[in-house]
């Protein structure tokens, strides 16, 4: 199930072009607006992946009239990210309005290992081969 949810609303390897030698950005991204799909990716993680509690980072996005300290702290608890692990809150000013409202934002799961990336690439390519 992680290696599905990955290929479907995870990050792809990419280039760092903040770099100089334009390397790897060995990152595993996650990003969604379900709590159950968030909490779903990151059991997937810490038990297949078998990552370091303390290198994963969480992210959230939302628009200006959300609650955003109450959104933090719910986040936080979904997913058991400490808020000290928190990359900074993106508020977002324009709703489109094509868009249905997201009344918990979306969160972004972010892990900085390539040896993680690598074991993930692996199983995706073994689970969707």
């Amino acid at each position: 199930m992680g290696v599905i949810l990955h290929s479907c609303e995870g990050t792809r390897l990419r280039r760092d072009k903040r770099r100089k030698d334009n390397a790897y950005y060995w990152v595993i991204e996650f990003t969604n607006s379900n709590p159950k799909l968030v909490k779903l990716f990151l059991i997937f993680l810490r038990k297949i992946i078998k990552i370091d509690e303390l290198k994963l980072k969480g992210q959230l996005f939302i628009y200006d009239d959300l609650d955003k300290p109450e959104l933090e702290k719910m986040w936080s608890k979904e997913t058991g990210i400490p808020l000290n692990n928190f990359n900074k809150t993106i508020v977002l000013k324009a709703k489109n309005s094509k868009y249905k409202l997201n009344p918990n934002g979306t969160f972004k799961v972010r892990y900085h290992s390539k040896e993680a990336y690598q074991r993930l690439d692996l199983l995706v390519n073994q689970v969707l081969q």
